[in-house]
């Protein structure tokens, strides 16, 4: 009887610690309208969520910079080489960071993104979305904490992908995963 007393505690405790961690994760909730924006693309066309949503969800992918942060940049290309994957789900891909849109339009083309990659150089979208990282310094100042939020049609935030460190972002999987529940 002694173990599975025992797996039941790990069990219970591992709840827990997922649930302390998720509440503990900065940012608006699945369920929350999203916040709108119109916003610089690195091709230097203007971009509105609400025009993106037109057209089936919407994954969003905030990075810290498609400029300095390689964690961002391999992100950013992982992205495109599975975007089809993605976008047969019906939803359109779209990334943005603090940015200008003069470092985002470098960004695309040394990257080979075929996707938007969006700038929000004052952090006004990062911030609406409550996902800024104000313990960052220096040219880390305004940055995001990595997250994804998918948006649905009507503006619903449909899910949230954020890993606790910056170095990990979640996976092409997961995030097909969030848009086929």
């Amino acid at each position: 009887m002694r173990i599975p007393q025992i797996l039941r505690f790990v069990f219970l405790f591992g709840l827990v610690g997922g649930f302390c961690a998720a509440a503990e994760m900065p940012g608006l909730k699945v369920g929350d309208r999203a916040p709108e924006f119109t916003l610089a693309s690195g091709t230097g066309s203007e971009i509105s969520l609400a025009d993106l949503r037109k057209n089936g969800p919407v994954i969003l992918v905030f990075v810290r910079s498609a400029d300095w942060c390689p964690h961002c940049r391999r992100q950013l290309q992982g992205l495109e080489a599975d975007r089809a994957e993605l976008e047969a789900h019906g939803a359109q891909l779209v990334a943005l960071s603090y940015d200008s849109a003069a470092t985002q339009a470098q960004a695309v083309a040394k990257l080979g993104l075929t996707y938007p990659l969006l700038a929000d150089p004052g952090s006004k979208t990062i911030d609406a979305y409550g996902i800024r990282n104000h313990e960052a310094r220096g040219k880390g100042l305004g940055v995001p904490h990595p997250a994804i939020f998918v948006v649905d049609r009507t503006g619903v935030i449909r899910a949230k992908l954020m890993e606790e460190s910056y170095r990990d972002r979640p996976s092409s999987e997961a995030i097909q995963a969030a848009l086929t529940n």
